[in-house]
């Protein structure tokens, strides 16, 4: 393992050589009145925190990695503290979380719509991993089951689709939803490589269209609920595809109007957290999102080993995540 020196070292370089390709983080953007033009102010407070935290004992570490359920006011406590409101018109965070070339990434939460804004301690969390062999069990058993009730989709689920599609039928069986409500489903597509001309590769701003699925509950409790979700995620991807650029600014209200009935999903299946946070010591042991603010509320990224799917859920009732527990390991064939 390198030393802490050698490693603060490499971090250091790797920062300057980063702010060569995305000078707007060396420092503040000032508009020059004298020619109208936007300039990069640097000056010698403009640094970056890095903060290493050591415990004595292996207890307080283990409680952290290694429960289904995190420790969220422990995990709070060492997350940095960021004014969202210094940052506004200036976001960083790009929509799949890639790492930039293998270099620092920068990622910024951006501020979501008052009506997101809950108290987090009021939640349950759960964590749960997918592997490699249990993401395609579940995408044959979801292709099993549309041949066997003569629903074809249109194409095999994706590794997101097959996942997303597993939360929301759970969503939706563990609440006490009426039959006949509309359900929905509300998620980002990145839609950069979709654009025409597509947006460079080096572009750090958000660059995110919004999605929405709905399905009636009934067909979300069915036999076929696997294969109702994946196809509703499938026509609303279908949607983007062809029309990536349509703001739907419709969407607000609706979600508003549906807001005790919407699962909101937040990351993707490749999202490389784990490999983003190598600072030089390996990749750490836990990832977990910290900021999930609603009663429905689905994080992914992809998995410590590269392969899988870690799935982090937020629900405001603990009865319902026993429940929602129950079926996600059934559904996925973990029992």
């Amino acid at each position: 393992m390198p030393t802490f020196d050698a490693v603060l070292h490499s971090l250091r370089s790797s920062l300057a050589v980063t702010l060569a390709s995305f000078a707007p983080l060396a420092g503040k953007l000032v508009h020059l009145k004298d020619t109208g033009d936007v300039a990069i102010s640097c000056s010698a407070s403009d640094t970056v925190k890095f903060v290493v935290a050591e415990s004595d004992t292996d207890t307080d570490i283990r409680r952290l990695v290694s429960d289904e359920e995190p420790d969220l006011p422990v995990l709070e406590q060492l997350v940095a503290d960021v004014d969202m409101s210094k940052l506004r018109g200036r976001r960083g965070s790009r929509g799949d979380g890639a790492p930039r070339r293998r270099r620092w990434a920068v990622a910024v939460d951006a501020t979501p719509p008052s009506f997101f804004e809950e108290d987090r301690a009021r939640f349950t969390r759960r964590t749960f991993t997918l592997d490699k062999q249990d993401i395609q069990r579940l995408k044959q058993h979801i292709v099993h089951l549309s041949e066997a009730h003569d629903a074809p989709l249109t194409r095999p689920p994706s590794t997101y689709i097959a996942v997303i599609a597993l939360a929301w039928t759970c969503f939706a069986q563990c609440k006490p939803f009426a039959l006949d409500d509309d359900l929905v489903l509300y998620f980002l597509a990145d839609v950069r490589d979709r654009l025409n001309p597509p947006v460079d590769a080096v572009y750090i701003g958000v660059c995110l269209t919004r999605c929405l699925a709905i399905l009636p509950t009934r067909e979300l409790r069915g036999a076929c609920a696997l294969v109702a979700s994946a196809s509703a995620i499938q026509n609303e991807v279908r949607r983007m595809t062809e029309d990536p650029t349509n703001r739907r600014d419709y969407l607000t209200p609706m979600i508003k109007a549906s807001w005790d009935r919407l699962m909101n999903v937040s990351g993707s299946s490749g999202f490389r957290a784990y490999e983003i946070a190598d600072f030089g010591w390996g990749k750490p042991r836990r990832t977990e999102p910290i900021r999930m603010n609603h009663d429905g509320q689905v994080a992914l990224m992809r998995g410590r080993d590269d392969d899988g799917v870690q799935v982090s859920v937020s629900l405001l009732h603990r009865a319902e995540m026993d429940q929602f527990k129950s079926l996600f390991l059934e559904l996925a064939g973990l029992n």
